[in-house]
């Protein structure tokens, strides 16, 4: 399996004339190209784990840069745990799981220790004002998380002359190379079957790629975003500005701030040169697989975690359920199949590939404790005139759950609230045979449609939330509390909760993450009340040890910020300031979801029982 980060489908053999990706194009001439084929969700973390388990994100609850696969589905069986329950030999290397954000990946997946190297990378000490440590890079490495926002922003792009084996994607192709050879050698000598799954980082930010990449596209002739708006009659939540883009120099800090054109120019410039950087490493081992006499019986898979914007709809990256940011490559070349250089389009999901190498390898059907939502393909793979589904499902969460339903000519979105009912939901709806550039929302002109792909997703089961898949799906003492996430921005707020066996550190409430938010947890085993506003932390702390059971209040408003335990004021400070916007991340109870609110790795659970909770924000 070839895993490659942010790579949309704008390769050559997916009708992109300008791009330069002849070992991309090179497997496709050898296998089967799904065109219309989508991720479960646009985030690193959330789509990896929906590949890696067959279930939709909205199925388990893993919606998070920082989810835990562990904590959630402890006994979860991942698609490489299915083939080594089955005679194979594991191995990852590069980009896999998703590490960092205070996610550590999934160890127990693989059967020897995962080849790990660096995802954000820089080797020219202006990129990173004289070798500091950057903001993406403390994100990815797992340094510094709640204090983001002391650190600089690293390069969004550089081009140094240097070999590729100087960038982890071509130190990644080298060990895989290594890694294909000694798989050889154990069949020929134990008869031990493989799966070997190596992940590229590029084309992630920052665009780091060896001058030569650059060198192979003129400037003037990339393709300049074309309509830069949001879509017309879009509800407010579906939008995006800003986002991890503005962690990079010289992108403008301010969200809203318009791109030059040289800026817009040199970010899509270096994302093709990344791409086609990529394509040489994985030409690497493409040709290790013909060297070592293995293509002949070896499946091969190609597959982008989700797509990424270049500047349409006037949005940079992706965390978006436009199609975008949803689109990605997938392409399976199997051996003996029949079907060589061809494409489909059968509407595919990221979750299908687990069932459909399951089949390949011909193992028995999975029986695992997750759901397993997709769909064999090997139907599609014999015959890529079948059809076995009408329509692909993705989602995205933000303030609220975006679910969509994607047919070859329409895309609908559901967003709705939590705490809201069917008939309170916003829809939008896109034609891409009329209006491939999304820019004018449908729904409220089409009715009927709505309607009609409405009713499809009204049979996918209800979501399982950020709040409370914890409680449900692992044997934690968390009561599902059901408190619905209060509106901060500019208030007052006075949270007020009863805690029962506590017996460590960790997260008691969080509402918000990197940006803004606030937390009570538990650290070194003292009550701390933090304040997030514009990334910097404010913190007050108890000074004795707790006992097991106690009662908190914490307050802030424009004065001061208070912490009361067992109705006693035990910590007050100076106020940083009330919460200026509504947080980005929702309201999690007994550990943080998302980016951490506080001055702690996320998730952070906590070892306690919150009995109660009351928030009050006014």
């Amino acid at each position: 399996m070839i895993l490659v980060d942010d790579l949309k489908p704008t390769m050559g053999c997916y009708g992109d004339s300008l791009a330069v990706t002849p070992n991309m194009d090179r497997l496709a001439s050898r296998g089967i190209q799904f065109d219309l084929a989508y991720c479960n969700q646009a985030v690193c973390a959330p789509s990896r784990f929906t590949l890696m388990l067959g279930s939709h994100s909205t199925s388990t609850g893993l919606y998070g840069l920082g989810s835990q696969l562990r904590q959630i589905i402890p006994d979860a069986i991942t698609l490489p745990q299915y083939f080594a329950s089955h005679g194979y030999r594991t191995e990852s290397l590069g980009k896999v799981f998703h590490i960092g954000h205070g996610n550590q990946g999934d160890p127990a997946s693989f059967m020897v220790p995962h080849f790990h190297d660096k995802v954000i990378e820089y080797l020219d000490p202006q990129s990173t004002d004289g070798g500091k440590l950057t903001r993406e890079e403390a994100y990815f490495t797992n340094q510094k998380l709640g204090q983001i926002r002391s650190l600089p922003r690293g390069a969004a792009y550089e081009s140094p002359n240097v070999p590729d084996t100087d960038y982890a994607d071509g130190r990644v192709a080298v060990e895989t190379v290594d890694r294909l050879r000694n798989a050889k050698n154990r069949r020929e000598n134990e008869g031990t079957p493989f799966f070997i799954v190596a992940g590229f980082a590029r084309p992630h930010l920052p665009f780091s790629a060896p001058q030569k990449y650059w060198d192979l596209y003129q400037p003037e002739d990339l393709p300049m975003p074309i309509y830069e708006d949001l879509p017309i009659g879009a509800p407010d939540v579906a939008g995006k500005r800003g986002g991890e883009i503005t962690n990079y120099k010289p992108v403008p800090v301010d969200p809203d701030s318009e791109f030059s054109q040289e800026l817009k120019q040199n970010l899509i410039h270096g994302y093709y040169a990344s791409m086609s950087y990529v394509d040489a490493q994985i030409g690497k081992v493409l040709d290790a697989l013909d060297r070592f006499g293995l293509a002949e019986d070896t499946i091969v898979v190609l597959w982008g975690d989700h797509g990424f914007h270049l500047g349409d709809l006037g949005i940079w990256t992706k965390h978006t359920n436009y199609e975008q940011a949803n689109r990605i490559p997938m392409i399976f070349a199997v051996p003996d199949l029949g079907n060589q250089g061809v494409s489909t389009k059968q509407l595919a999901e990221s979750v299908d590939i687990f069932p459909t190498l399951v089949e390949l390898a011909g193992l028995p059907r999975p029986e695992v404790p997750q759901p397993i939502d997709g769909l064999s393909l090997v139907p599609v793979l014999e015959d890529p005139g079948v059809r076995i589904r009408d329509h692909a499902y993705h989602a995205y969460p933000r303030r609220k759950l975006g679910r969509s339903i994607r047919t070859e000519r329409y895309r609908l979105v559901q967003w709705l609230g939590e705490d809201q009912s069917l008939d309170q939901a916003e829809y939008e709806l896109y034609d891409y045979r009329s209006d491939p550039r999304e820019s004018r929302n449908l729904a409220i002109d089409h009715p009927e449609i709505v309607e009609e792909l409405n009713q499809i997703l009204s049979k996918y089961p209800d979501p399982v939330p950020k709040n409370g898949a914890r409680s449900r799906r692992v044997g934690t003492k968390q009561p599902n509390l059901q408190i619905k996430t209060p509106k901060i921005a500019e208030r007052s707020i006075r949270i007020e909760a009863v805690i029962d066996q506590c017996e460590g550190d960790g997260v008691i409430v969080a509402q918000g993450g990197r940006e803004h938010g606030y937390a009570i947890h538990v650290a070194e085993g003292l009550v701390a009340f933090d304040v997030r506003i514009d990334g910097a932390v404010k913190r007050i702390h108890s000074t004795k040890k707790l006992s097991n059971r106690f009662q908190i209040e914490a307050r802030l408003n424009k004065a001061s910020m208070d912490l009361f335990i067992d109705g006693e004021l035990i910590a007050s400070g100076p106020s940083p300031g009330l919460i200026p916007v509504e947080p980005k991340d929702d309201l999690s109870v007994g550990y943080d979801e998302s980016s951490a609110a506080g001055q702690y790795v996320a998730p952070n659970p906590f070892n306690g029982v919150v009995k109660s909770l009351k928030i009050d924000a006014r």
